[in-house]
């Protein structure tokens, strides 16, 4: 339910920026360059990973943890699914066409293989945990409208899940995520 209710708010992005309105595309340019000035200019391997790792866990920490009603959670996979839409979409038209790289002190850079690896590994570890929080969070507040479970008894449980599962999937995500965006950065400026 998740990936049905996060790709409608992709579908919605389509519409919203074909239909060129500034004040609704303006929110996700806006968090886009909070992450950027967050990342800085050139930065080293270390801090890339560690601001991805810090934002995404941040962020599905939150998701999860809007379950206080099932409405929230649903809510935010739409918006978020509208956001990464948005942001996807208008790259090659507002924004800044630079890439974000690394440091130019950088040597090493990543081979097509494992970029082409590294942002596969981040489909497939980043998506099932933002699904995984989503879900949590809706049957979060399905639980606590049943009467079945309190906020805090409820977490507690999410959290040890989230603990276990999410956060050392996010990291991992993170440090592929880098090496993805660096050899995609290093391979574009070549080519």
């Amino acid at each position: 339910m998740a990936a049905l209710i996060s790709g409608s708010g992709s579908v919605l992005a389509f519409f919203i920026v074909k239909q060129g309105n500034k004040w609704l595309i303006g929110l996700p340019l806006l968090l886009f360059q909070l992450v950027r000035i967050l990342i800085g200019v050139h930065p080293g391997l270390l801090r890339f990973s560690m601001v991805i790792f810090g934002f995404n866990s941040t962020a599905i920490a939150l998701y999860m943890s809007s379950g206080f009603h099932p409405f929230v959670p649903a809510m935010i996979a739409l918006i978020t699914g509208y956001n990464i839409m948005v942001i996807l979409l208008m790259m090659g038209k507002t924004l800044e066409n630079d890439v974000m790289d690394m440091s130019p002190k950088a040597t090493w850079a990543p081979g097509p293989v494992l970029t082409n690896f590294c942002g596969l590994a981040v489909l497939f570890l980043e998506l099932p945990c933002f699904f995984y929080a989503i879900a949590m969070g809706i049957s979060l507040g399905q639980q606590i409208m049943a009467g079945e479970v309190d906020y805090s008894q409820g977490m507690a449980i999410r959290l040890q899940a989230y603990a276990m599962v999410i956060v050392p999937a996010l990291f991992i995500s993170a440090i592929c995520e880098t090496i993805a965006i660096h050899g995609m950065s290093r391979w574009s400026t070549r080519h």
